[in-house]
């Protein structure tokens, strides 16, 4: 029998005792009753400034349950909720897979798919545009130090797509048993066990790297999944009596496959392009814009915690509303990176990243506006993506070539003029004085500025000419669908399954991780 307390709390202090010696002091029990304790969740509330707690719902095993059950009415019986397995349902005839299932692209749901259908007893063959992890590293310091772009192998494209260069944040909530599966798997591969009850978790683009190779040596090892990094899908092509498909990368080589999922991720504008030339169904959907805002942490700390030094960098989330537009951080990385993101020669594009211990010193966010329909569509399906490449075009041009970044104070950029004087980023190759307030279109600007003053009263000193405007965050997810029916299939195209966030289905690496997951069913219930 297990017994579980549901909220127990503690200072978040140096003199605070361990969490078994504090839980035991809390029931009025000896340490020894407390065994095999297990955190299963764990969060902050430092809305008390300068008296922060963690908050934890804990579980252990005592040689003695029955009489703390009496004594103690806080503990409660509890089983734990078995983690979700995604094949069990499936019994698979392997004579009905005549060819490996092709997967372009090896970002979250790529490599989940993958890894699902691996658990069956699946090889797939994974084909990735940009390079494996290290050069594909050696690659990003070159752009960050240099300014030198690569199109085919950059913060968008190569192993473990853009979430390896992240903040790794784990956004979903965990009650369904395919997150837990998800949650579980990271794990296994190297992340910390502290995502697996943090309220909110994250990895670190130094875990990150180390877990796509892994996954990627793992997979190899296991069902003979091949891996084919730097060829470009290229094509498709009906595969007559041997196969569904023929799928034809840049070296020329076809390859026939009876399931092809579409993993492209957001930012493979030349794949929208060619898959719509084929006919396959895409439609345009709303998405969001803004810029990126950069803080010293120590400010954003101070705001959150008052004056507490042993607390982790502090995050914040803020949303608003204007008119019929919304107003909202997305992607916050304390003690993070700005990045460069763009996937197009002279396209301008800012992300954020963080390592796992957050102690850049700055923290930042994307604050973002939603991005109607109507403000970009004039009748073609990719209206929405023409849409972020100019403004991305501006911003590069703004920025004065070389991947240098228009930025504003966030002041000026409220009173609408430029910034003098040093500005001190994160943002490699460098940050140039820019309007942003000119460079994003005018209804973004004005939202974001009418938001401004609401979330400076929700976090006082959020407005100051410490901060930077930095530009442009375009990418927040894709801008079209392609659309797919309840089997997870092409409505156009059956074999093909569009797979995570290019494809319209996902925002963020747990929700893309889940897509993969369930699109690996749906291939294994053409199998059964």
């Amino acid at each position: 029998m297990t017994l579980r307390i549901r909220d127990f709390s503690c200072p978040a202090t140096a003199a605070a005792a361990p969490l078994p010696e504090a839980l035991a002091r809390h029931l009025g029990i000896s340490l020894e009753e407390i065994q095999d304790l297990t955190i299963h969740k764990k969060s902050l509330d430092a809305r008390k400034k300068g008296r922060p707690f963690y908050r934890y719902q804990l579980s252990f095993s005592s040689p003695d349950e029955a009489a703390l059950l009496r004594n103690c009415p806080e503990l409660e019986v509890w089983t734990e909720s078995p983690t979700g397995n995604p094949i069990e349902n499936f019994q698979i005839d392997p004579s009905r897979l005549r060819h490996p299932p092709v997967i372009i692209g090896s970002g979250p749901s790529g490599i989940f798919t993958a890894l699902t259908l691996a658990k069956a007893g699946i090889g797939c063959i994974v084909v990735e545009r940009g390079e494996p992890v290290q050069s594909r590293f050696r690659r990003m310091n070159q752009l960050r130090r240099r300014g030198t772009f690569s199109a085919e192998s950059n913060y968008c494209f190569g192993e473990g797509g853009a979430g390896t260069f992240s903040d790794g944040k784990l956004t979903c909530g965990r009650n369904h048993p395919l997150i837990r599966f998800v949650f579980q798997e990271l794990v296994s591969y190297g992340a910390p066990d502290s995502i697996l009850y943090e309220a909110h978790p994250h990895i670190g683009t130094d875990y990150l790297m180390q877990i796509a190779v892994r996954m990627r040596n793992d997979l190899e090892a296991q069902v003979g999944t091949q891996f084919i990094f730097e060829r470009i899908f290229q094509d498709f092509r009906d595969g007559g009596a041997k196969a569904r498909y023929e799928v034809q990368l840049s070296d020329g080589q076809w390859i026939p496959t009876d399931h092809l999922i579409l993993a492209v991720g957001h930012s493979a504008r030349d794949t929208y392009e060619k898959l719509l030339a084929k006919g396959l169904a895409i439609t345009p959907k709303p998405f969001a814009m803004g810029a990126r805002f950069e803080h010293p942490q120590a400010l954003i700390n101070d705001i959150q915690y008052g004056s507490c030094e042993l607390l982790p960098a502090a995050e914040y989330k803020l949303a608003a509303h204007v008119g019929n537009r919304g107003i909202w951080t997305f992607c916050m990385c304390p003690g993070g990176y700005l990045l460069p993101t763009g996937a197009q020669e002279g396209h301008l594009a800012i992300n954020g990243m963080s390592y796992h211990n957050r102690n850049s010193g700055f923290a930042n966010a994307a604050v973002v506006v939603n991005v109607l329909r109507e403000d970009f569509y004039k009748g073609h399906p990719l209206d929405g993506m023409r849409f972020q490449q100019a403004i991305e075009q501006k911003a590069f041009a703004a920025g004065g070539g070389g991947y240098r970044a228009p930025a504003q104070r966030l002041t000026d950029f409220l009173k609408g003029k430029m910034s003098k004087g040093e500005m001190r980023s994160t943002y490699k190759p460098g940050v140039e004085p820019g309007r942003l307030d000119q460079i994003l279109p005018s209804f973004i600007v004005e939202s974001l500025q009418a938001a401004l003053s609401q979330y400076n009263q929700k976090m006082r000193g959020f407005l100051t000419d410490e901060a930077l405007v930095v530009g442009v965050e375009t990418k927040t997810s894709a801008p079209i669908v392609m659309v797919r029916g309840p089997d997870l299939q092409s409505v156009s195209h059956p074999g093909i399954f569009p797979c995570g966030e290019g494809a319209g289905f996902a925002g963020g690496i747990v929700s893309a991780a889940l897509d993969g997951v369930k699109v690996a069913q749906a291939v294994l219930a053409t199998l059964v």
